[in-house]
């Protein structure tokens, strides 16, 4: 900040002085011309400081003696270093309040604000002289033979691999928080008790086509105080990827400390939030970033914590499971370099301290960042008149080297409409060195885009030659508690998920997967690729190859070929396994979605083929296909399989095929494989293979010949109608096996992948896959036990599980049982290598028949409700503390507790400057009134609001009011500054103070005699929702943003004297907080820095409480499961519910059948499971679904059964008077008593119920 500030004297006083002159001379012209100076001079200091801000190379946190110690079961908090001596004198002046009315108030915050994480020294260099891009650059000869990339794709041990991911965000699930220490990571045994789910889970999606997943390390989640770390139980990082490296699954670790716009505060921890003296993201305001040393510092802190627990694990290291799994680490997220208009933004010593601290810390592997945006950065007019710009500045040394990493990632909303030319691409993300990478393929998580966006967001990526990506909330986790940021808590969370929280498959999810295992077929040979003519064919070819697709039907740009490149052992890093250099494997993408026709429409292939050994000469050959439901095919050309012999005349050679290869399996160790396609009724299409072969089974074949092809012959396949198998055999025994399969086993198909670690799982050389399974969702194989497992549900119960493998596979003994089934009128009957399995129900009592049985397995594995109870909050056990002004809270403002606001005489409302950062909080505000104290005919009560509150007045329901806008963080800066101008609430972005509610509350206000000692109390209770803090997303400074009571207004009566109408404007004649305790605004919540799960929180104090519960009748309602209908009383305020589920059949076999909470109604419902919120019904969502059972909820797997005789659920219910449907008045005694009602209707519901819904 210095260094701009002296730029700024030596460039603006001289300037100032000359424009002075010419003012006294009025000469005009010159005084443009100063004008426009004065603009270039600060555009110029704007972006020396937008590539060098001035911070210094070494930023101490404090001294190691001083630093607390992270341990397995919650590191204690780090000893307080003595703050600085200015600091000290100045709060030593505030002791009396220590002691006054407000002396609880005051020292609580105060322990929210620790001086020494002010005490951040600055010595050395600059940041941008010592941190180059090629000082932290990836040591590929020290390490490239065991992980290296070039810009088509990345090598692990010389083997080309997709880096295909999708998020597991692990803090997702939600698990109580009193959990056992867990001593994995070492090779021991793990007691931590999500293990098993996060296993079973990291096998989905290994089974959907997935290489890797992104995780996305949650400081926030991991800390729920200053200097106190929890890495133990669900927080267990090093048992995370010690499972990641046992499944065989790549990593890349998002450490942050940023890590999206989906979860409050970006990730950060509440303690820092509460910081409003730190710039976040060294934010000064949306836009406008100045470097911030003790923001550094606390990301030193984290990086501190997080780091020790991925070193051992990345895949450049060996460990007891062989090699490790971290691929990348990314540092930060959306870090957006410049704005949609060019401008710059982000400072690139961010990335540049950041990437010092990983390499300090000994990470190895590449680092990336996510800072592009697609197509943005790379096709915009500004970005492209920037680059010739900033280019010369560089020349001129005025500004500094750009920062990059080594793989430069972009955020991409939509690749699928907007494709971006390659290379221009490549200019911005450093040309040939790295890969292309979407580290978030967010277009892909879209609902706008349909049911089938993420499949055709995957495909697109894969046609454009993408080799990583990874997709956004493809596999729906819960947000439980408080996670959520505030458009995800106040709207319906991921709705374009393609796989639900209890592990159903949408349409999304089946496309999807299909395109994956497609890609991860020929991995081998389509990962290292290159668009078709982006390079000069090969001289020539030992056997004919094709060298072009072209289908005359659709557009440019719906067909994209791309083909294997030739790649050896230097570019490689290491040994290839594939042996031909001279031939290479053909993929084409095509794209029908613009026919607007049925998925029966015919398409025309035409392959040019290049003759041996002379390419000169070519001809061409016709197929035909259609594309199926997803109206878009994956289709490879050039495929060798097998062979006994070791010369490629001994193998059989796909030369192209206008038949979908889904999967291929390995047989006889890669002398023949079997090829999964469909049948002709779901995708029609041919082969055609080089020789004369043998056809036999479920085909017709003929023997062609094709001109210029030198005598050649080739073998033309056509798969006859219907399911089905058969055989092509070339000589030597090269064969391919092809399995004809419905649409409905497509939709289930699920893949055994080798592990990314060659060397210590075996993997055909040939790119084969190790096995296949389909006929239920869920089919997944534990490397660990060669087990086939699928999820126990009812959906799967009678039906058959068909596996695809060179050896019988074990198979859960509770559930499936082998068919030695050689019905050779079974369309598979009679093939060694295709297993089937039954699903058929166990028979339990043997006076039941087999079809009693089977009734009898059909029913849901339901749940007994059993003790039935509700209760009141009473707002006076609750405790309550004196909100003080902001005068009381002054000396605070002298230590960084609150920073902004400087209006003294004004309440300190917002929850978080006091403490409060649950999701609720509780204002109480009691006023005394007599006769003489109204002034108007209207008693007026303005409440401003974040973001939705309730409001009761002398136990009166007054409804209520929300102020929430949702808004796109990532629309950009301008947009969301236009918008939050017309309207408050913005759910990220700048939000302006309006918002304020009116209330007429003339007719509850009571008043006592006009001769009375005093006046009559009158209660006001709001109770103030949050939908969390905001993300500080794209440079917009928002998670300081006030949250809970941001301002109240009493109108129409006078406390003070006859000279006030409002009693929140003051006289300075008068004590002006004398004056406004005489309406006694009071606080309660919950500090969620204190609790052991900082998200784990409605803010009502008596959340917990154990006293007051009473028996409740339920009300059955008309359904085959467990419902009743309750009726909440809106003025009764705050009430619970809670009951107990227990499995209704004990002797029944366990199932992991999903169980979901269905709710219905106009009121607000929270829902706990064993004290985990779970889930937040809105008032406005008509019906909502809480998954209790089942998925990422599932307490074991099936042996031995761990699920508890029960489980505990509670509610928390409340509305607003204006959404009453029921209103009942009766006489009592000598008084009328009125009840208005909100009905709410409550059902366990199992999943074939509600899937429909949810889907």
């Amino acid at each position: 900040m210095a260094g701009m500030l002296l730029e700024s004297g030596l460039v603006l006083v001289p300037l100032g002085l000359a424009a002075l002159y010419i003012i006294v001379t009025s000469n005009k012209l010159l005084t443009a011309f100063i004008l426009v100076g004065l603009v270039v001079g600060a555009s110029v200091m704007r972006l020396r400081y937008h590539y060098s801000s001035g911070a210094r190379i070494d930023i101490i946190v404090r001294s190691s003696t001083d630093s607390g110690k992270s341990t397995a079961g919650g590191a204690s908090r780090s000893k307080k270093s003595q703050p600085r001596k200015s600091i000290k004198d100045k709060s030593a002046s505030a002791e009396d309040s220590d002691t006054g009315e407000f002396g609880e108030i005051v020292r609580d915050a105060r322990e929210h604000c620790d001086a020494d994480d002010e005490v951040v020294e600055r010595s050395g260099a600059l940041l941008s002289d010592v941190v180059t891009p090629e000082s932290t650059r990836y040591d590929a000869e020290l390490y490239g033979s065991m992980f290296n990339f070039d810009h088509r794709c990345f090598y692990v041990n010389g083997r080309p691999v997709w880096i295909a991911a999708a998020d597991f965000d692990y803090w997702r699930i939600p698990v109580v928080s009193s959990e056992p220490a867990s001593k994995s990571g070492d090779g021991k045994a793990s007691n931590n008790p999500v293990r098993s789910l996060w296993r079973r889970m990291l096998l989905q999606y290994k089974a959907a086509g997935f290489t890797t997943v992104r995780i996305r390390f949650h400081w926030g989640f991991h800390s729920s105080a200053k200097g106190k770390y929890d890495f133990s139980g669900s927080r267990n990082v090093n048992d995370l990827l010690a499972l990641c490296e046992e499944v065989g699954i790549l990593v890349i670790a998002c450490i942050g400390p940023y890590i999206g716009n989906d979860v409050q505060g970006g990730g950060y921890p509440f303690w820092l939030v509460q910081r409003d003296h730190i710039r976040l993201r060294h934010l000064w305001s949306s836009g406008l970033k100045i470097w911030d040393d003790r923001f550094a510092a606390a990301q030193g802190e984290w990086y501190d914590q997080i780091i020790p627990m991925l070193v051992g694990h990345e895949v450049v290291t060996k460990n007891t499971r062989g090699h490790g799994c971290i691929a990348l680490v990314q540092l930060e997220n959306h870090l957006a370099s410049r704005t949609a208009s060019g401008l710059p933004l982000a400072l690139h010593d961010e990335t540049r301290l950041l990437a010092r601290m990983a390499r300090e810390r000994i990470i190895r592997v590449p680092l990336a960042t996510n800072n592009l945006c697609w197509p943005t950065d790379f096709t915009s007019l500004a970005s492209q008149m920037w680059a010739p710009v900033e280019k010369k500045l560089r020349g001129y040394k005025l500004i500094k080297e750009p920062y990059s990493a080594d793989i430069s990632g972009f955020y991409a909303s939509d690749i699928d409409s907007s494709p971006a030319d390659i290379d221009a691409v490549a200019r911005v993300t450093k040309g040939d060195n790295t890969p292309m990478a979407a580290l978030e393929l967010s277009g892909a998580a879209s609902a706008d885009g349909g049911q089938e966006n993420a499949g055709n967001q995957i495909e697109s990526a894969l046609s454009q030659g993408l080799s990583v990506f990874a997709v956004p909330n493809f596999f729906k986790l819960a947000d439980w508690g408080n996670l959520a940021s505030p458009v995800q808590t106040a709207t319906a969370s991921y709705p374009a998920a393609a796989t639900a929280e209890d592990g159903s498959f949408s349409d999304v999810s089946r496309a999807s997967r299909i395109a994956l295992h497609i890609a991860r077929a020929f991995e081998l040979q389509a990962a290292s690729s290159d668009a078709v003519d982006s390079r000069p064919w090969i001289s020539h070819t030992k056997r004919p190859a094709v060298r072009g697709v072209k289908i005359g039907a659709l557009p440019k740009g719906a067909v994209r070929v791309r083909r294997q490149w030739e790649h050896n052992q230097a570019a490689a890093g290491g040994t290839s396994d594939e042996s031909d250099t001279d031939h290479v494997t053909l993929v084409t993408y095509v794209d029908g979605r613009s026919l607007n026709s049925d998925a029966s429409k015919e398409l025309g292939f035409m392959f040019s083929l290049t003759d041996k050994p002379v390419s000169s000469k070519s001809s061409s050959f016709a197929l035909t296909a259609t594309l199926g439901m997803r109206k878009r095919g994956i289709f490879v050309s050039n495929i060798f399989v097998g062979g006994g012999g070791t010369s490629d005349d001994d193998r059989l050679l796909l030369v192209a095929a206008s038949k979908e290869i889904y999967t291929r399996v390995s047989l006889d160790h890669g002398v023949s494989e079997v090829w999964v396609c469909a049948e002709e009724s779901v995708q029609a299409g041919q082969l055609f293979f080089h020789g004369e072969c043998q056809v036999s089974g479920h085909a017709d074949a003929e023997i062609v010949d094709i001109d210029h092809a030198k005598g050649q012959k080739f073998s033309f396949v056509i798969p006859k109608p219907g399911a089905g198998v058969f055989q092509v055999t070339y000589k030597n025994n090269a064969s391919v096996h092809v399995v004809l399969v419905s649409q409905q086993a497509l939709d289930t198909l699920s893949v055994k992948y080798a592990s990314y670690d060659s060397k210590t799982h075996d993997r055909p050389k040939s790119g084969a896959l190790l096995a296949a399974a389909w006929g239920a969702d869920g089919i997944v194989f534990d490397p660990a036990s060669e087990k086939v497992e699928l999820p126990l549900s009812t959906a799967a119960t009678g039906k058959r599980i068909v596996v695809v493998a060179q050896t019988r596979p074990q198979a859960m003994p509770e559930l499936l049982e082998f068919v030695d089934d050689n019905n050779h009128a079974d369309p598979f009957g009679g093939c060694p290598f295709i297993l089937q399995y039954s699903l058929a129900p166990v028979k339990r009592d043997d006076t039941r028949s087999a079809t009693e049985d089977a009734v009898e397995d059909s029913r849901p594995a339901f749940l007994a409700v059993q003790k039935f109870e509700r209760r009141i909050t009473n707002w006076d056990s609750l405790p309550w503390k004196l909100l003080p002004t902001l005068s009381d809270l002054e000396t605070m403002d002298q230590i960084n507790v609150m920073s902004w606001q400087r209006d003294l005489g004004t309440f300190a409302y917002h929850a978080t400057d006091v403490g409060f950062n649950a999701s609720h909080a509780l204002y109480r505000c009691q006023v005394r009134l007599k006769p003489q104290h109204i002034k108007s005919r209207q008693i007026l009560l303005q409440l401003n609001v974040r973001h939705r509150c309730t409001v009761w007045i002398n136990g009166t329901n007054m409804s209520g009011h929300e102020t929430f806008r949702v808004s796109d963080p990532i629309s950009g800066l301008a947009s969301s500054v236009f918008k939050a101008l017309r309207q408050p609430g913005a759910s990220s972005g700048p939000d302006r103070w309006g918002g304020t509610a009116t209330y007429d509350v003339t007719k509850s206000i009571m008043l006592s005699e006009a001769d009375a000692e005093e006046g009559a109390l009158n209660e006001v209770v709001v109770l103030v929702e949050s939908f969390g803090a905001g993300t500080q997303a794209d440079g917009l400074n928002d998670a300081h943003t006030p949250r809970g009571l941001i301002a109240a207004y009493w109108h129409g009566f006078n406390l003070i004297g006859e000279d006030h109408d409002d009693s929140e404007i003051h006289d300075p004649a008068h004590d002006s907080r004398l004056a406004q305790l005489k309406t006694r605004w009071e606080i309660c919540g919950v500090d969620a820095t204190q609790l052991p799960q900082p998200f784990n929180s409605s803010g009502l104090p008596d959340e917990a409480a154990q006293t007051g519960w009473m028996l409740a009748v339920e009300k059955p309602l008309v359904k085959s499961e467990w419902s009743t209908r309750i009726n909440v009383d809106v003025d009764a305020g705050v009430q619970w519910l809670r009951w107990q589920i227990s499995d209704l059949d004990a002797g029944r076999p366990l199932r992991d059948e999903p169980i979901y909470l269905h709710i219905v109604g106009r009121a607000a419902v929270f829902t706990w499971l064993n004290g985990i919120l779970l889930g937040k019904h809105r008032a406005s969502a008509g019906e909502s679904f809480v998954l209790l059972r089942g998925g990422s909820l599932a307490k074991g797997r099936l042996s031995p059964p761990q699920i508890s005789a029960s489980d505990e659920v509670m509610l928390m219910v409340y509305g607003w008077a204006d959404d009453v449907d029921i209103s009942t008045t009766s006489e009592a005694t000598s008084a009328v008593a009125s009840q208005r009602m909100i009905t709410v209707e409550l059902s366990l519901e199992a999943n074939n119920h509600a899937a429909k819904h949810l889907h």
